[in-house]
């Protein structure tokens, strides 16, 4: 479980990325709690393709929890939602 706050921009995206690939190699099955970011920009957008890239090379996944409705239109404009799933709550997206 990873949870983000406040602004995934370019500033926190090395943050970001570091937290979902510690030493490169990811948690195979990852839910990321979104219920505390106000804004996401692309390289918050990038970590998030990288796990999800990472995870699936391993059998494994990455789920996303709790976006707002602004995060969720960033995700669904880029296409992200095709990619990564997305829950309501962390509870959901655990329970899968």
């Amino acid at each position: 479980m990873v949870t983000l706050r406040g602004d995934i921009d370019r500033d926190a995206g090395a943050e970001v990325r570091q937290a979902l690939l510690p030493s490169g190699e990811p948690a195979p099955f990852t839910v990321v709690d979104l219920s505390s970011v106000s804004f996401m920009d692309s390289a918050g957008v990038n970590a998030l393709i990288q796990a999800h890239r990472a995870t699936g090379s391993r059998d494994g996944w990455i789920r996303l929890a709790a976006c707002s409705p602004a995060i969720s239109r960033i995700l669904a404009i880029i296409g992200v939602d095709g990619l990564i799933r997305s829950y309501p709550t962390v509870r959901d997206a655990i329970a899968g």
